[in-house]
């Protein structure tokens, strides 16, 4: 879904600096390195691999303990979303940055289908003005067994 890219990632960088000041915290380079793989990737990844592109690209030394502290702040502040795998703790992530779309997530393989499908996103209004809510976001993961699988 990267074609939905809706920013360059040098604005984005400015941005996200802007952010983290205003927040009152101090921004630092392990930040930007799990930033930069995420935008760069048209996978969703898990921790472990986002430690492992880091250290492959930048050369740094790093910790998997300093990778999941970036995702739970980014997490935080909705920079990123996180997909559940397989029913357990095992999540992969995205940047939220592209317009939005839903997920199909294989309970077997793992393997992640993205989509959008205007009809169900109307039905989703429809429903909450229906019931006088107004949505704030939403995030719809259908899991299942894909086509190879089963």
């Amino acid at each position: 879904m990267k074609s939905n890219l809706i920013i360059s990632y040098d604005e984005y960088i400015i941005k996200f600096k802007s952010l983290i000041k205003s927040m009152g915290l101090n921004n630092s380079i392990q930040r930007e390195y799990v930033l930069k793989i995420l935008f760069e990737s048209d996978a969703h990844l898990s921790a472990e691999l986002i430690l492992k592109k880091v250290k492959e690209k930048f050369k740094v030394s790093i910790g998997i303990a300093t990778v999941y502290r970036v995702i739970n702040l980014l997490e935080e502040m909705k920079i990123i979303n996180s997909i559940s795998l397989d029913g357990s703790d095992s999540k992969v992530y995205e940047l939220n940055l592209v317009l939005h779309h839903d997920h199909l997530v294989c309970i077997k393989c793992n393997k992640i289908v993205e989509f959008l499908d205007e009809t169900i996103e109307q039905l989703q209004k429809d429903i909450a003005a229906s019931h006088n809510f107004k949505i704030q976001s939403h995030n719809m993961i259908l899991y299942g067994i894909c086509k190879e699988c089963s």
